[in-house]
């Protein structure tokens, strides 16, 4: 459990660790150098880059997870489920892309361009900033945490990489509306206008209130979501996607449609044996067929070697094949869920390549017959 916190805790230190830190110090009460704020820092664009990047491969799993109200499969083995329902609705998936994309051009404009800005693109920037940042939350309190254990491993690995990539550019995306806010009340000041209109002065007054800031923003959310929903309108995507990606998903907090009980399938998900039936045969070269736990499977070099690697662990050193196979068990079924396309398959085949390599070494270091070994796993040869 200790080991399964550390790897969490170092994951979110290298996607949250600057946005967090980001956003703390433009809270700070310090001055604001202009020229920070006018350009971007390297690992500024790192961070956005990787919130973006985790964002991506969240989007891009959760279009292969399972629509609402289609009946999920488990495993008769062992009860695991063999797949999982999409966090965002297919057909309204589009809305949050675009808002993403959206944000992060406000940002870029808000960073680079700021000192050239009208006020009214200004407000539309820095609103849809706001947007997404309400967004973020609308969709962490969707999904919520209970996902993040099953066997001790992410269930969900796509809502996992959505929740971490929306947290990580809101938090960006907040720091740099506070620094822009500080930006544009320095440079009023400096100005050292003379106002004879009363309602001007009012609104100098409200802008120098950094509470009432956010009232100004949520006033001009109304017209941007508009403008929003126009442009979804043209490519087809209906008026209520933006609460419709929520409420047409099955199994979380703000789902509208019921889940119906799984479907019962054979097997237990083993994630090598995925990759060999499922990937391009070109790549993940099958070989035969195999004997697992009573049934026929489809077997390539690849998972031969895994398997005869194992079965040297268990003979010689049966505490740490314990270790391993506890381990295997709480990550391992989780990732064959996502392996579901052939390339996702000839992904994991190759991703895997380094560790095959390294099995075959041990084999061959520790064995007689190596190959003998490698041979009879998944047959009625191997005792």
């Amino acid at each position: 459990m200790l080991f399964e916190l550390v790897i969490l805790f170092v994951i979110l230190f290298i996607f949250l660790g600057y946005p967090i830190s980001k956003a703390w110090d433009s809270f700070q009460s310090k001055e604001e150098n202009s020229s920070s704020i006018l350009k971007f820092e390297p690992q500024e664009i790192l961070s956005l880059g990787l919130s973006y990047f985790i964002f991506g491969l969240g989007i891009m799993w959760n279009a292969n997870d399972v629509r609402a109200g289609i009946p999920l499969h488990k495993f008769e083995k062992n009860g695991m489920m063999s797949d999982q329902y999409a966090s965002l609705a297919h057909d309204h998936i589009t809305i949050v892309v675009l808002l993403v994309i959206l944000g992060g051009v406000s940002y870029w404009k808000l960073t680079t361009g700021l000192i050239k800005l009208s006020p009214i693109f200004y407000i539309f920037y820095s609103t849809l900033m706001i947007v997404n940042i309400v967004y973020t939350f609308i969709y962490i309190t969707h999904t919520g945490f209970a996902f993040y254990t099953e066997l001790g491993g992410l269930r969900y690995i796509p809502v996992f990489c959505i929740q971490v990539g929306m947290l990580a550019f809101s938090l960006l995306f907040l720091a740099k509306l506070r620094n822009t806010l500080d930006y544009f009340i320095q440079s009023q000041n400096e100005k050292d206008y003379t106002q004879s209109n009363r309602i001007i002065l009012l609104l100098y007054r409200i802008s120098f209130g950094y509470q009432k800031m956010a009232t100004v923003w949520m006033i001009s959310l109304f017209p941007v979501l508009l403008i929003v929903q126009f442009i979804l309108i043209l490519f087809g995507q209906k008026p209520d996607s933006f609460i419709r990606v929520f409420m047409e998903t099955s199994s979380f907090n703000y789902s509208k449609i019921p889940a119906p009980s799984p479907q019962i399938v054979s097997g237990d998900g083993h994630y090598l044996c995925t990759v060999s039936v499922k990937g391009h045969k070109n790549i993940v070269k099958p070989l035969r067929a195999g004997i697992r736990h009573g049934e026929r499977i489809t077997v390539n070099r690849q998972l031969l070697i895994a398997n005869a690697f194992e079965n040297v662990i268990e003979e010689r050193v049966p505490k740490c094949h314990k270790v391993i196979r506890n381990f295997y068990d709480k990550y391992g079924y989780p990732i064959s869920k996502h392996i579901n396309t052939k390339w996702s398959a000839d992904f994991v085949y190759i991703l895997m390549k380094p560790l095959e390599w390294f099995f075959l070494f041990v084999l061959y270091t520790v064995d007689k017959n190596p190959e003998n070994r490698i041979h009879i796993q998944y047959s009625e040869l191997r005792k």
